[in-house]
């Protein structure tokens, strides 16, 4: 959804646990899954300082649906 109430260049996603995948066995969040924007990430990009995953701030291309 396109909106001015985001600065330019700036996406947004709300974010979900996406807990409907197959073999997760978690009952209470797979009722609420959402989206999972950690499938976003191929998991390669590292923060320097703690070595854990980055999950914000993830570079995308955007393009009119076709």
């Amino acid at each position: 959804q396109v909106s001015d109430e985001r600065m330019p260049g700036v996406v947004s996603l709300p974010h979900g646990w996406g807990h409907d995948r197959a073999d997760t066995r978690l009952g209470v969040a797979a009722a609420e899954p959402g989206v999972n924007a950690n499938q976003l990430n191929d998991g390669s990009a590292l923060d320097p300082l703690s070595g854990t995953a980055v999950l914000n701030g993830i570079p995308v291309d955007i393009a009119p649906a076709g």
